[in-house]
């Protein structure tokens, strides 16, 4: 695999113009909502310009956070999941219009029509019923989304699939579930299969809170101006949101994504079109300071995500042991530092231009 040249602790290259490294710093030192607590890694093509950690991993030992530390991703691990299935797409195993019904035996009746793309751009009506499923270990995916079908049974579909964006949870439960079904193998071991380790990505597993999982860091939320511990539980993300990784592991997956390493020209131009909600097949994609943005934000108890790729290779990643970090809007006021623009121009960031 082609070396991204990781450097823990980097600032920008040599030769980078402007001190933007002191300014990036800065902002994430300074800002009126307190000093940040995570990862920030931006890269532009195979160069990483800026990387480095901040707060504390352990706020109760005072232990540093580290560029290597582990953090939850949440949704980010959508466009993983995405991608996981896509490849077995190109292979074969699946369509794009596979009805769902076809692989998971007990779908109700009003799902069947449901495809495998609608779960993936959340138009596909399906009720979310994320907010139901009972903490359980990842080997429980299968059992746990079976007990929710036989509960669900008479139930209708939302809105007629195709129709209509609605984000939602449950399509990427769904999808591992898929993964399962099609992968023969347990959902967790067809993302590692299919994504994680072809991507390189050897510190991203499933967040098991019970776990002693090295390296792993500690969430908060904010209360004031003081953080506060998070009460750990259980939370059945799977697929949908129940990743942790590194900075430096994102950076690898978005790497061999564009590359072409995971999935071909043609299906990664798929994924990248955007449809109802701005969204594609795992990715929001909007235009902001005038090129087109790749994105994904992520949110789980205790932590905060978000990964931003542009047209120019620019990729910002912000990974915050703080749940309420307003993080898609830092890493927006992270592109516009390094980007050169103008404070007036760094005001509307990541609205969509229309």
């Amino acid at each position: 695999m082609r070396a991204l040249g990781l450097v823990a602790g980097a600032a920008l290259t040599a030769g980078a113009a402007h001190g933007q490294a002191d300014v990036l710093d800065r902002h994430l030192r300074t800002r009126p909502t307190g000093p940040f607590s995570g990862v920030v890694l931006i890269a532009r093509s195979d160069t990483v310009l800026f990387e480095r950690a901040y707060g504390h991993a352990d706020a109760d030992l005072g232990v540093a956070m580290a560029p290597e530390h582990r953090l939850g991703i949440g949704s980010l691990t959508k466009p993983i999941t995405a991608t996981a299935i896509l490849r077995l797409v190109e292979r074969g195993t699946l369509r794009l219009d596979t009805p769902v019904s076809e692989r998971i035996a007990g779908v109700p009746p009003a799902w069947h029509a449901v495809s495998v793309e609608q779960l993936l751009s959340h138009r596909s009506g399906i009720p979310d019923l994320f907010g139901e499923l009972p903490a359980a270990p990842a080997e429980s995916l299968g059992a746990v989304v079976d007990a929710a079908l036989a509960r669900h049974l008479a139930d209708s579909i939302r809105f007629p699939p195709g129709t209509r964006y609605a984000y939602s949870n449950f399509n990427y439960v769904l999808l591992g579930y898929l993964l399962e079904a099609v992968g023969e193998a347990g959902w967790d071991e067809v993302l590692a299969r299919e994504v994680l380790r072809p991507a390189g990505m050897t510190r991203t597993e499933y967040d098991d809170v019970w776990r002693i999982l090295p390296g792993r860091a500690r969430g908060y939320r904010r209360q004031g101006a003081e953080l506060r511990n998070v009460a750990y539980h259980d939370h059945a993300a799977y697929t949908a949101g129940g990743l942790l990784s590194t900075a430096r592991d994102l950076l690898r997956f978005d790497r061999a994504l564009t590359a072409g390493r995971l999935i071909g020209a043609s299906l990664l131009a798929r994924m990248t079109t955007p449809g109802l909600g701005d969204y594609g097949l795992g990715w929001q994609i909007i235009r902001v300071f005038g090129q087109h943005n790749r994105n994904h934000t992520g949110g789980v108890t205790g932590f905060a995500s978000h990964l931003a790729h542009y047209d120019d290779g620019t990729v910002v990643i912000v990974l915050s042991n703080v749940e309420d970090e307003p993080v898609k809007a830092l890493a927006c006021d992270l592109a516009a530092l390094v980007l050169d623009l103008a404070p007036s121009a760094r005001a509307p960031a990541c609205r969509p231009e229309r």
